[in-house]
């Protein structure tokens, strides 16, 4: 299995910060986000990390993989694309299909939005594809209605089957999100391309979920403990930050 880390957006929601770092290298509780995703798919043993970058950005991550020595240590390599501003990037679609071509990614993947804080062992969502050798998406209960509407909601049977799934829903119907942590079989790669292709649309992965759970049989597992949360705006990222002072 290989690993596929989403840093290469611009966070346009987190202005001004993020016009001089990128989300994935803000702080939270001690490090840069992307040090506990790392750490995360470290426990797992994972033969292979590929890190989609921007090119404004991609020195940014250079430095912070060099001063750490994770690049040589942890077997981490950068995808960069040429975007080096919001109007040019690839959305999270297309940086999927670049990094598949480019990187040369030819086994079952991982993939991690460069955006998630989460506290869930990955170890049992691997667990959980080695078994059902199908897609599978971890899931998180937000609680909330309101919450609910700024994500994927995801609807599965007693099998874990997803058998809905409706990007950013006006009226969800439940308050089981998807968390931006997928496993795709080596075979459903190419499915990336073939979405584009018909769909032509590059960005919210959502989209490409929904297409795929109608045409293919797709898995969730729901993580009941630990904490997860997507920074989507400077409210919630204060809050994360200043948990930890």
């Amino acid at each position: 299995m290989e690993s596929l880390i989403l840093c290469a957006g611009f966070a346009k929601r987190l202005e001004p910060i993020t016009e001089f770092i990128p989300k994935p290298l803000l702080y939270v509780k001690g490090k840069p986000l992307l040090g506990h995703i790392i750490d995360s798919i470290d426990d797992l043993k994972i033969k292979r990390k590929v890190i989609s970058v921007n090119k404004k950005f991609s020195n940014q991550f250079k430095y912070l993989l060099n001063l750490e020595k994770a690049g040589g240590e942890k077997g981490i390599e950068l995808v960069i694309e040429p975007s080096m501003d919001n109007a040019e990037r690839y959305g999270a679609i297309g940086s999927i299909n670049y990094a598949i071509r480019n990187a040369k990614i030819n086994d079952d993947l991982l993939i991690v939005a460069g955006d998630n804080y989460f506290e869930f062992d990955l170890l049992e969502l691997k667990k959980h594809f080695e078994k059902k050798k199908k897609p599978i998406i971890a899931l998180y209960d937000v609680k909330s209605i309101d919450d609910a509407k700024l994500f994927g909601v995801v609807g599965i049977n007693s099998e874990s089957r997803i058998v809905s799934f409706t990007e950013k829903p006006e009226k969800p119907k439940s308050t089981l999100i998807s968390t931006g942590i997928y496993i795709f079989p080596k075979e459903m790669l190419k499915k990336f391309h073939s979405y584009l292709k018909e769909s032509g649309k590059h960005d919210e992965i959502g989209h490409f979920i929904e297409w795929l759970v109608k045409n293919e049989e797709v898995y969730g597992y729901v993580y009941k403990e630990g904490n997860w949360h997507d920074i989507g705006n400077l409210t919630i990222y204060r809050k994360l930050f200043y948990s930890n002072l």
